[in-house]
């Protein structure tokens, strides 16, 4: 009896041994995760906040890994990483009642300038048409930036759960969520493609750095030599300015 309660308790020391490594060799998912979160999010949240939730995730992940299946564990990592992120988000009061409300007015206030000015609007007219101070512009287009990836996080998660496939494929790409992506077609695509050529300069630049060539918050900072805080706000922007434009071609092609 005594080899074989030695034999468990070498069972369980090896395993805490193993959890423990991938924990500490894979930290860096963590910050990477975060890293790509926080371009959604306003100046005031802290990082360091979301880092814990990650770690979480990551912890969780390493308990419940099995490399039986196959399956890299930075692959099988990512999404909970994420999603323990991603329930923390939710859990919180992003945009009000009212807020949503001045939303569906901000985009309906687009397409009206749009077709007054025979041209894509500006942010700041969308605001002043608003009769929006900056600060409550920007805490709209944060707002309608969390809203939309949080929401698209939550379509994309379904989708995934209602696949009859194994938990290996669940990411193909460890590429952060693009809330674009969901712009399939040629025709889409490239109508993606005009919309983001209209954007005013900077916002045209952070988008490009972003999602296409896949740069960290941290890096577009330094590349523009502005603030972190002043790319996330020019995120925003884009963001809504490129929503509002394919909400409009969608509902002129209806």
């Amino acid at each position: 009896m005594g080899a074989v309660k030695q034999s468990k308790l070498g069972y369980v020391c090896e395993n805490l041994i193993n959890r423990d490594k991938l924990i500490s060799e894979n930290l860096s998912l963590v910050k990477y995760v975060v890293g790509k979160i926080m371009i959604y999010l306003p100046s005031f949240v802290d990082k360091e906040d979301l880092v814990e939730y990650g770690i979480l995730g990551l912890i969780e992940a390493a308990e419940k890994y099995d490399p039986k299946n196959n399956t890299k564990f930075g692959t099988y990592a990512l999404p909970r990483i994420r999603g323990a992120i991603l329930d923390h988000l939710r859990s919180q009061d992003w945009l009000p009642r009212s807020m949503r409300e001045k939303a569906s007015m901000a985009k309906n206030a687009y397409v009206s300038l749009g077709q007054k000015l025979n041209r894509p609007p500006r942010s700041e007219e969308i605001a002043a048409e608003l009769k929006m101070n900056p600060e409550e512009w920007e805490k709209l287009l944060m707002g309608i930036s969390i809203g939309t990836f949080l929401s698209l996080e939550e379509y994309y998660q379904k989708s995934e759960n209602n696949k009859e496939w194994n938990r290996s494929h669940e990411i193909s790409d460890p590429k952060s969520y693009d809330p674009l992506r969901d712009l399939e077609t040629k025709e889409e695509k490239a109508l993606l493609a005009n919309a983001i050529a209209e954007l005013p300069k900077k916002e045209r630049l952070v988008i490009s750095l972003y999602y296409y060539e896949d740069l960290m918050l941290r890096e577009i900072s330094e590349i523009m030599g502005i603030s972190e805080s002043r790319i996330s706000q020019l995120h925003h922007k884009a963001l809504f300015l490129l929503r509002a434009k394919m909400n409009k071609i969608s509902l002129n092609t209806c």
